[in-house]
């Protein structure tokens, strides 16, 4: 058959299907491609949103933890106020019993200054102490040279006379007839003896000594303090700007959120705008218990949480560059990626085409070899019989050389149809089973004459308990021990060789010892690659392909064992077939 026959017919079953494979696999590549830019431009902008998701919750957490934190401060200085009205109302309220009572026994007699210089009654928390009659003048005060005044139309006056009632009673701000000056009144009624309406004791409290403790606190530049009626009319009301004192006195607030949370609760906070001056503020209100008052702490909301837009804005600022750099990275990584894939397209295509060239080749080799068996047997039959037929001496020991040379030459076409049987796929194993102790006398047999011949003392260690049968492809297992054995007696200049059968680890192992000169680490992998030995290519001084480790190495992993390696130069070397034990022995 023509050689260019043999090349075609070893090449054209599978010819579609090599023509489509360099198409099918750019296919994919583009898809794959396609898929990659996708999922990191999809993982930037996952980052990306995950970055500003986490940034919002850090936003909105620490600005609810400052919110908290001013609701709480405000709070706790709502209690201290409040703690501080209750002992101004209380100390008042003392002094206005005792003012009730010296009336009721002694009428216009009582001199209130005396009360008050005798220390009966502190002055230091009001403006004025005295008596209404039941006619509404003002007829007695701690002031001197009083003169009486007319304040039947004064509320604190009407509600006392219009109902009979003995609770303290807390005004609205008013500016005194008599002082000139804002005042809250505070009074109580005073009955004659047969009940019936006596006047009313006042004392007239000046409305900003509520806030006067808090002069000196630092409440921020849009802080306030207030005590306002449950009527909503504030009382009191400390700011920290430059608005006078008396400015918001009297103002009505009733309207105002604030108001309208008070009716429900006894103390909590609301944030909205003032209704006095407009300022947004986080307010935190307490009623004075037993009392128709409440007080009212606020501070300005841009300005407390000043701090918090600050580091707001930084991490805004903060998402935003990461945002950036995120963004970039994935366009840059598309980028390089897209040039990566171009870089590797070619070197696929180029794979393809050099492994398409491989199979002819492979192909080619297992066509070739086949063919090369019939005349190779050809002529070691004739030269065999020469060798014993000869009709001289010299005939028959051209015989023998031819035979010799020719067994040799089907030893490497034999080596080299497997190697390209296994490499186009076709090299199937065949199991079945035989004896161990066979096997291992079979290698043995094959190569004793050899190292005899060579000096070399050839034995055997196996150990005990090994299964006497097993199973598997008995002819390419001993091709393999076959190759090793024949190495190592090559290689081995003196002293032994010896094969070693033992199991470990699950494993059955053949391991193969000499007393060689070794082979240096930097070499070790380079004896199982194809036509190569330990000292140099297949130009050497020691004959064969070069194809027998890299042949059993690829025998072995289609057994589902491995080849290994222990040598050192001067120490000799041990080759070690390990194969899966479960797999060989017999069911």
């Amino acid at each position: 058959m023509p050689e260019s026959t043999l090349i075609h017919e070893a090449a054209s079953p599978a010819e579609p299907d090599k023509q489509r494979a360099p198409l099918m696999q750019t296919a994919i590549g583009l898809a794959e491609g396609k898929l990659a830019y996708a999922l990191i431009l999809g993982l930037a902008l996952t980052l990306i949103l995950a970055l500003w998701a986490g940034v919002t919750l850090k936003i909105l957490a620490e600005k609810e933890n400052t919110e908290q934190t001013l609701k709480r401060d405000t709070l706790n200085l709502a209690r201290a106020f409040e703690a501080h009205a209750v002992r101004t109302i209380t100390g008042a309220d003392q002094s206005l019993r005792f003012l009730q009572q010296q009336y009721e026994l002694h009428g216009r007699q009582i001199d209130i200054r005396a009360f008050v210089r005798d220390g009966l009654i502190i002055s230091t928390i009001f403006n004025q102490l005295g008596i209404i009659d039941e006619n509404g003048t003002y007829i007695l005060s701690n002031l001197p040279n009083h003169q009486p005044i007319d304040l039947s139309d004064r509320e604190h006056f009407r509600v006392h006379r219009d109902r009979v009632s003995d609770e303290l009673w807390v005004s609205k701000p008013v500016l005194g007839r008599a002082t000139g000056k804002w005042s809250i009144q505070m009074t109580r009624r005073i009955d004659k003896p047969d009940g019936s309406f006596g006047g009313v004791a006042v004392i007239s409290i000046d409305p900003f000594y509520f806030t006067s403790l808090y002069n000196d606190m630092d409440i921020g530049r849009d802080g306030i303090i207030t005590v306002v009626g449950l009527d909503g009319i504030v009382r009191a009301r400390r700011t920290s700007n430059d608005a006078p004192l008396n400015a918001y006195v009297g103002r009505d607030i009733s309207g105002s959120p604030l108001m309208k949370m008070m009716e429900q609760q006894d103390q909590g906070h609301i944030i909205y705008p003032s209704h006095i001056d407009g300022i947004e503020r986080i307010y935190s209100f307490r009623k004075v218990e037993g009392l128709p008052l409440a007080v009212v702490v606020g501070v300005g909301r841009e300005e407390a949480m000043a701090p918090y837009m600050q580091r707001r804005n930084e991490y805004v600022l903060f998402a935003g560059v990461m945002s950036a750099v995120v963004l970039l990275f994935g366009l840059l990584s598309a980028f390089l990626l897209r040039r990566q894939r171009g870089i590797s397209e070619r070197l696929r295509i180029s794979r393809a085409k050099a492994e398409s060239a491989n199979r002819l080749k492979s192909e080619f080799l297992a066509s070739i070899s086949h063919e090369l068996r019939t005349p190779l047997n050809g002529i070691i039959g004739y030269a065999q019989f020469l060798k014993e037929m000869g009709g001289d001496a010299t005939a028959r020991e051209f015989g023998g050389i031819i035979h010799g040379s020719s067994r040799h030459l089907l030893a490497l076409v034999n080596d080299i149809l497997d190697q390209a049987s296994i490499e186009a796929g076709r090299m199937q194993l065949h199991d079945t089973s035989f004896s161990l102790s066979d096997l291992v006398r079979s290698a043995l047999d094959m190569h004793r004459s050899f190292a005899e011949g060579r000096g070399l003392d050839l034995g055997v260690d196996c150990q005990a308990g090994l299964p006497t049968s097993i199973r598997c492809d008995r002819t390419r297992l001993l091709q393999i021990l076959s190759n090793l054995l024949h190495n190592a007696i090559k290689f081995t200049e003196h002293g032994q060789v010896r094969l070693k059968v033992f199991s470990a680890q699950r494993d059955l192992c053949f391991a193969v010892e000499d007393t060689g000169p070794g082979i240096p680490a930097e070499q070790q992998m380079l004896i199982f690659e194809r036509f190569r030995q330990a000292d140099t290519f297949v130009t050497r001084k020691h004959e064969g392909s070069g194809l027998g480790l890299a042949l059993s190495r690829d025998l072995a992993t289609m057994m589902g064992g491995c080849i290994t390696l222990q040598s050192a130069p001067g120490q000799g070397s041990t080759f070690t077939l390990r194969l899966p034990l479960q797999l060989m022995e017999e069911p």
